[in-house]
């Protein structure tokens, strides 16, 4: 008998088999009233045929077939090159308007026809599976507990800015491997070894120094004690810890905290975050809050922290050490009258989850959990041991067992319980027949009953029920109800659907619209909505990508964690307030308002802004803020540590933004690297990069948005010179009193549009983007539809898009109303 893994995964290959099987739809080969050869004959075979090649292209030579993956997508770039007016181009006999209408109606009638055809054949999306996101977090919502399983996972692919898109999620036997080795961890995790081990700890400030030996060399220098008080003049990453104990195992616990600000008349922040005992803070910041001027503030919370972890206090707002020492030059804290934050005690309790945990009881309820010793003595008939009075540590030498008394039956009733909610749908006998004859087989053979169950449980959670998104479908490749709740599910919650969810499929009324529409709402208000904000924003905005790049500390020193930690903030608030109160989707492209703090507020040198605490804040015209374009999280994301690149730059808005990406650069081209020394300009260089015929087509478009965002430096500041490693010239840098930058050349603004509109400024740029409102609502419905439904857009998309978009325009564009157009949409309820 073949083993179960090669049974799983000949069932996956046999399931995508079929799933990517496609028809072929040839149109308009043999068409006598089609008006394109003419066309074609009369104003591109010239440049595009036997004679001249440009481009590769000869349409003597492509065919006529719009549906053929090696011709189709050429066509449809013909279709946008005429449409746009590109080609021919400005230098060629032009067609008249009516032979460019009669042509691009006809191409575009036959390449929707094509798509169409498809699209009812086949269905827009191929089967696909769970990401190792979606995975994650559908393993964590089924078992009612935090696992952390990703990191096993290989990384997945992505296309066209996603990484859930079915056509770049393959499968291989490494997957299938790690697939088993994270479901049997997470099966694991839920199974308790010993009673929770409880704390309630609460030191004082002094308490807090005498736990720690290097305040030894810190007291008096940076920091000193006030009766109980510990008040802190200065901070240093992993040199004060102000913390807590350290937990002693992975759980939620109350923290709890008095904290007080003195010698200011500001409010200071303090931020919370999570690190190793004795190690470097890890950036995990889990609050930010603020403390006013001599007025005790309670800090109290609950946080999930990772067994032998603690939480760390901060103040951000005072001065490193490096810093405090430079500027006071004090050899003692005598008299010393500085601005300062008091710690006066500090307090952790725990672990607050239920025990058993939700997890124990989603995978063994009912079933007892006995100290060993006790086990031992049933099963040899001796009388069981008393326990009474043993302290905790006794457990580790006592452990905790699953104890079934009757573990057949009990392995059918947790199968049949578990099956239905893993699978996202209702199971057959066979199915529950199935997976309870592998405990069953495993019982037979020895293994105990939690052994027998977790094979059961991980063959369940790697088999193409659940590893795969099931597309069962009822009339004309509709989705059936179970399959459209996990699609919604899936695509806000980034997760398997809820009981209330499921109990709507059971009743058939999710493809109900006003039903759906209710449970799209229900769903968007949930806190689990905060994945759909960090999975699709994150990727299309690349905020994923915060970490890859540091910026160079010679170049960009007053960069530092405070501002790191604001950046993607202000991002993450800003889309979730235009998607919560509907605002329009034209303002990602420029807004009035956004969300600072004090210290990215002094970043974009906006005045008025005082803590710690991310809030709404109200923008003056001559900001230069406003929009995600000039957010400094996205231009940190689209610059290296070191350097900013028009190209990369003007790439991410037509991508990002705009929804026009620019075709890849031939293989030939080698890149453009700015000069960091300052000696030529990157205009300079790209004008020189662009009198090749073959870079110039691409650049014309690439380079203006680019250009409009030379502005900002790799960390969002704005600029009006570049910086270098050195120079006999130093200036001021804007915002930062004190600070001094090597200066370089000025920095080059404005350009022309390839439509030949002129801009000087960023904001004359943004302008021209909102001249289009509909394509820049027609980029985030082409973003959501691709996210949502695990497949790219298809030609026959565009007519439905086209509805969304319309639809939304009395309602300026409002970013709910397209959303819930999406979801109402036959590209969302169909295969």
């Amino acid at each position: 008998m073949k083993p179960l893994h090669q049974f799983r995964f000949q069932a996956i290959l046999q399931c995508a088999a079929i799933a990517l099987a496609t028809t072929s739809f040839v149109a308009g080969a043999d068409d006598a009233t089609s008006p394109l050869p003419a066309f074609l004959k009369k104003h591109c075979v010239e440049c595009h045929g036997p004679d001249e090649a440009e481009r590769g292209l000869r349409f003597d030579q492509l065919k006529h077939d719009f549906a053929a993956k090696e011709s189709a997508p050429k066509w449809i770039r013909v279709l946008e090159l005429l449409r746009s007016g590109e080609m021919p181009p400005a230098d060629a006999g032009q067609p008249s308007e009516t032979e460019r209408k009669s042509t691009t109606a006809w191409l575009q009638s036959q390449l929707h026809a094509a798509s169409l055809a498809q699209q009812r054949a086949d269905g827009r999306v191929a089967i696909r599976r769970l990401n190792r996101t979606e995975y994650e977090t559908t393993l964590s919502d089924l078992l009612g507990m935090q696992v952390n399983v990703r990191d096993l996972l290989p990384e997945d692919n992505s296309a066209a800015g996603f990484d859930n898109i079915s056509s770049a999620l393959d499968v291989s036997a490494a997957h299938l491997l790690r697939y088993q080795e994270a479901a049997e961890r997470a099966c694991r995790a839920v199974i308790p070894t010993r009673p929770p081990v409880k704390i309630d700890d609460r030191r004082t400030g002094r308490q807090v120094t005498e736990k720690f030996k290097p305040f030894a060399d810190l007291l008096d220098k940076y920091v000193k004690l006030e009766d109980e008080s510990l008040i802190m003049y200065a901070r240093s990453y992993g040199h004060i810890p102000c913390s807590t104990a350290t937990v002693p195992q992975t759980g939620r616990y109350r923290v709890r905290a008095q904290v007080r600000a003195l010698n200011t008349e500001k409010r200071m922040p303090v931020l919370l975050s999570v690190r190793e005992q004795y190690g470097r803070d890890d950036n995990d910041i889990r609050g930010v809050f603020d403390v006013s001027p001599n007025a005790p503030l309670i800090i109290d919370g609950e946080f999930q922290l990772p067994g032998r972890q603690m939480m760390v206090f901060t103040p951000w707002s005072l001065p490193d050490i490096r810093t405090f020492q430079q500027t006071h030059k004090l050899t003692s804290l005598d008299g010393f009258a500085g601005p300062a934050i008091a710690i006066d005690w500090v307090e952790v309790t725990g672990p607050l989850d239920v025990w058993p945990s939700v997890g124990y009881q989603q995978l063994f309820g009912g079933v007892s959990l006995k100290a060993m010793s006790v086990v031992k003595a049933e099963v040899a008939g001796r009388p069981i041991p008393k326990v009474e009075g043993r302290d905790a540590g006794a457990w580790i030498y006592d452990p905790l067992v699953i104890s079934s008394d009757n573990p057949k039956q009990d392995a059918e009733r947790l199968l049949k319980r578990f099956l239905p909610r893993a699978f996202r749908r209702p199971v057959t006998d066979e199915q529950i027949a199935y997976f309870t004859s592998i405990a069953h087989t495993a019982l037979a053979t020895g293994d105990s009953f939690p052994d027998a169950m977790i094979l059961a449980y991980k063959s369940a959670l790697c088999s193409p029920h659940f590893l795969f998104l099931t597309q069962r479908t009822t009339t004309d490749n509709q989705l059936d109800d179970y399959a459209l709740a996990s699609r919604l599910s899936y695509f806000l919650w980034s997760s398997l659907p809820d009981d209330e969810l499921l109990a709507c499929a059971a009743r058939g009324e999710l493809t109900r619209p006003e039903i759906l529409r209710v449970q799209t709402e229900r769903l968007l208000q949930d806190p689990k909505a905060q994945r759909f904000t960090q999975n699709f924003a994150g990727q299309w905005l690349e905020l994923r990508n915060i970490n890859a790049t540091s910026p160079d500390p010679q170049l960009y020193g007053e960069f530092d964690s405070a501002l790191f930690w604001a950046m993607p903030q202000e991002t993450e608030l800003f889309f979730k307030e235009i998607l919560h109160r509907n605002r329009s989707v034209a303002e990602f492209t420029h807004s009035n308002w956004t969300f600072l703090n004090e210290r990215l507020a002094q970043h974009y040198g906006i005045a008025g802004v005082e803590g710690g605490q991310m809030r709404r804040v109200a923008l003056q015209a001559d900001s230069h803020r406003g929009g995600v374009l000039t957010q400094a999280s996205i231009l940190k994301v689209t610059a290296d540590g070191t350097k900013t690149s028009p190209i990369m730059r003007g790439k991410w808005v037509l991508e990002r933004i705009i929804g026009q990406p620019p075709a890849p650069p031939p293989p030939d081209i080698p890149a453009v690297e700015p000069d960091i020394r300052g000696a030529t300009t990157i205009r300079q260089l790209l004008e020189k990069h662009r009198s090749t015929a073959a870079c110039n087509s691409c650049h014309k478009t690439i380079d203006p948005p680019g250009f409009a965002l030379e502005a900002f430096d790799v960390i969002g500041g704005f600029r009006e010179y570049y910086r270098v490693p050195r120079s006999q010239t130093r200036i001021p840098l804007a915002n930062y009193p004190g600070r001094t930058i090597a200066r370089g050349l000025a920095v080059e603004l404005g350009g022309e549009t390839a439509g030949g509109r002129k801009f000087t400024t960023v904001d004359d740029y943004k302008q021209l983007l909102l001249a289009d409102k509909d394509q820049l609502a027609r980029n985030i419905v082409q973003k959501l539809i691709v996210y949502g439904t695990g497949a790219d857009v298809q030609f026959a998309d565009r007519a439905v898009i086209d509805e969304i978009v319309a639809e939304s325009r009395p309602h300026d564009y409002g970013f709910r109303t397209l959303l819930h157009g999406v979801v109402q949409s036959r590209l969302f309820h169909h295969k």
